[in-house]
This record gives structure tokens, sequence and C-alpha cells, in this order.
């Protein structure tokens, strides 16, 4: 029976359903085995045989500048292995990166149909819904639940990483949605039951990002609606002083104040942006909101502390930021000492505990521990160059992406490009704070998500451009 549609099609779609969703993983020996080891494979396959049998097409996406700053860091991590400690890890994490690349590279390139891509968002839109159901039930229910950090939480029964193993991941993952879905629910549908349907989507996000009680993730979504509202001013202004919709936010708003926690950790999360930003300055924003600001009655968000109770979430909320900033500290002096080519890709937690030897007031209770910062860790295995590097395929990402928004005429894909913008702009800043281009899981989304996107508006420019000839 002959397959009516490319099989780089099929394979797309299952990855697009299955990679959110699917969060098993194990080893066959030294092997690692998942969902998304199992799909990028299986894409690559697919569109060879496709190419090979010409059942697709490619289209003129021009890949040269970004297959340039690919192949850059790739030299430069290459070349960091004659200094790696361990070579396992760093064979891994090359094999890792060379896979991002190739599933960039397909998605991009293969010229896919309207109706396909209507498809693949249907098909990543259906998983995501699961995804976001889920951890509103894990919540409610209890089911594995994530506890750590659960001391700085008073009232909550703990942190939701619903598929995602990790509260940090997946309120990255959700970060990244997220504006897609405000965008869809604002401006895009027009009909108010299809509004207040995808506005219900969103909110189910904002409030399973609230449960992962990650705050570097509740600045990051802030920042992304302002992206939105900067890049799309009228058009989105227009749209959300409609009454449903700002009644619906009224509502959100409402019920986010009051969920568990949000107060006291919302005040904990200004805080410690305060204490590592601005540390030294007095009269802060923080002791404002906290009340420490003259004023009797209290402040916005702890209202009639408790001195005793406030004094130890202050100490709580101090010991992260010096834990935080130690692990940060870690990886600048591990890249300080070797600038060049660093300790070797994928070779900083093999010389973590070394390092914390070397200089103890680095040492933070453990032999091995995250440096929680992407940008950091690049710097500490691959050099000041590799970093330069690395950086600078996210500098041509967004360069691709103010491209295809100024050539962006019809509305959706100024939406999905707009959406783009803001959602990555989250996983780059919480990227300041976390590991996350270092997720398989995670990443592998990330590149899936932005290479269609971008595709689909290139070739919708292409078409527009072409009717207006």
């Amino acid at each position: 029976m002959r397959v009516r549609q490319p099989f780089t099609y099929y394979a797309v779609l299952l990855a697009l359903f299955l990679i959110p969703l699917v969060s098993f993983k194990t080893y066959i020996g030294p092997l690692p085995l998942s969902a998304e080891v199992v799909m990028i494979p299986l894409i690559a396959l697919a569109a060879a045989v496709d190419y090979r049998q010409q059942r697709v097409k490619l289209n003129d996406f021009p890949l040269k500048p970004i297959a340039v700053a690919f192949a850059a860091f790739f030299i430069i991590a290459a070349v960091s292995l004659v200094k790696a400690a361990s070579l396992a890890p760093a064979i891994m994490e090359l094999a890792r990166y060379l896979s991002y690349v190739v599933l960039f590279f397909i998605v991009v390139k293969v010229q896919f149909t309207r109706q396909q891509y209507v498809r693949f968002a249907q098909a990543f839109g259906l998983s995501a819904l699961l995804v976001g159901v889920y951890g509103v039930i894990q919540y409610m229910f209890g089911i594995s639940l994530n506890t750590a950090g659960l001391y700085a939480l008073k009232e909550a029964k703990g942190r939701v990483d619903s598929t995602l193993v990790n509260p940090n991941y997946y309120a990255s993952f959700l970060n990244l949605v997220i504006p897609a879905l405000l965008l869809f629910a604002v401006v895009y549908f027009r009909e108010r039951k299809a509004q207040l349907l995808m506005f219900a989507v969103y909110a189910i996000y904002v409030i399973n990002l609230v449960l992962t009680y990650t705050r570097a993730a509740w600045v990051a979504m802030l920042g992304g609606v302002a992206l939105v509202v900067l890049l799309m001013p009228k058009t989105f202004v227009k749209n959300a002083i409609r009454p449903h919709i700002l009644v619906s936010f009224a509502v959100l708003l409402t019920v986010v104040y009051f969920m568990p926690d949000v107060q006291s950790r919302t005040y904990s999360a200004v805080y410690a942006m305060e204490k590592i930003i601005s540390r030294h300055l007095p009269g802060g924003l923080a002791g404002h909101f906290a009340g420490d600001n003259g004023n009797e009655d209290g402040g916005f968000l702890d209202e009639e502390p408790d001195d005793e109770e406030a004094a130890q979430d202050e100490a709580t909320t101090n010991r992260a930021v010096v834990s935080r900033v130690t692990l940060w500290k870690t990886g600048w002096v591990m890249m300080k000492e070797n600038p060049v080519i660093g300790v070797g890709i994928g070779n900083y937690l093999v010389r973590y505990k070394e390092y914390v030897t070397k200089y103890p007031e680095l040492y933070i209770g453990h032999d091995q521990y995250s440096v929680h910062n992407s940008y950091l860790k690049v710097g500490a295995e691959t050099g000041f160059l590799g970093l330069f590097a690395f950086v600078a395929i996210y500098v041509v990402y967004y360069v691709y992406l103010l491209r295809l928004y100024l050539a962006s005429s019809d509305r959706l894909s100024k939406l999905i490009i707009v959406a783009l913008i803001a959602g990555s702009a989250t996983f780059m800043v919480q990227n300041l704070s976390n590991n996350l281009i270092f997720i398989p899981q995670l990443n592998t989304i990330f590149w899936l998500i932005s290479g269609l996107a971008m595709a689909f508006v290139h070739q919708a420019n292409a078409r527009s451009s072409q009717t207006q000839a």
C-alpha cells in the first residue's frame, strides 16, 4: 500500500506529540533511551529516505549563517576534547549537540504544506494540553510532587513537574508556550467562544507555572508578556480591552493571587533579585514590598508580617541566593583558569570536586553540582572562544526571527514570530539560572518548534511576495 504522505511528515507529527508527553528514560549500557533519542534518528532516517525517493522538496530558507555558527561551536567543542578528563560525557554531549543541529536543519528546510503545518500545530497543541491538564491533576491529587526546595514553601503540597521531570524544566517549557497561547486567545481568534476556550488553556498553563514555584520562571513569564505587548502594541491592547477578555484576566489574576504561597514566594523572588542585582542599595524594592519602607500599615505582599516568620523567610532566601551565586562563581573560576578551550566539553561535573576542594569557599556540601547557568557551563567547558561561538548561535537565531518579523504581512505569521521571540527569550533568560539548554527533552522541543515555525513563516512570506508581484 502506497503511503500518501512523506515519512518525514509522520515522524515529525509523532515527535511533536510524544516528546513533551513521554518523560521515560532508561539506559542500555552507557547509551540513554528516551523519546527524543528515538525520534530524532527516526526523523533523520525518514527525511533521508524521502529525499532520495523525491517524496519531499526543500525550501529556500537561508541556512548558511546559522550553519556557520553551529559549525564554529562544534569545532571549538571538538578541540576542547584534548582537555577532557573523561571522554564518555564529552562524546555524549557532542552527539546530543549534533542531534539538535540535524533536527533543526531538517524541519526548517523540508517544504511541508500548509495543511501539514496545521496538523503539526494540532498534534503539539493536544500534547501540550495533556501535559498542562496532568500538571493540575498532579497537584490536586499529590501525584509524585517534587519536594526539592519545599523548605521555602509553607502552604503548598509540593512542586509540579508534570511530564518534564523537574519543576524548573517544566517551568521553562510552560514559558516557551505561554506567549503563543496568550496571542491566540487575545489576538488571533475573533469569536468570543474560541477566545474564551483558548484563554482557559492559557490559564491552565499560568496556573501550572505558579505550581512549579520556580521564581525565575515567574519573572521570565512577565518579561515574555511584556515582549508580546511591545511587539504587537496596538493589536494586542485593542483586543485585550474587550470586556470578556478583561474579566478573564481579572479572574485569573485573582485565582493566582490566592494560590498557596504565591504572595510569600513573590516577595522572596523580588528579594532574591534585589540581593543578586543590587544587594548594596538601601531601601530597595523588596523591602518596600515587604513593608520595610516606614509605612506602619505594612507592605503590599505581606500584610502584618510576623517578625520571626519574616526573619526565617529572609534567611532562607539569603541561603538560596548565596548558594546559587557560589555555583556561578565556581563556573566562572573554572572558565577563568581555562580561558582558551575550557576543561573539555561535558566535563564540568567531572572537574567540579577538584575545584571545590581547591577553593573551599566554593564548597556547598556536594561533590557534584550543576553550575545552574548554561552560559557559564559552556564557558567553563569550552573557554571564552566556545562561549562566544555558542552565544553567536542564538544571536543568529534572533536575527532570523527579526527578519521574519519585519517581512511578515499576514496576522498569523506575525503572531507566530512574536510568540517565538517572546517564548525563546524566556528560555534564554531562564538559562541564566539553570542548565536548560542541556536538557535533551526540553532542548529538542525548542529546536523542533523553532525550525517548524521559522519554515512556516518563511514559506508564507514567500507566497505573499509572489502574490504581490
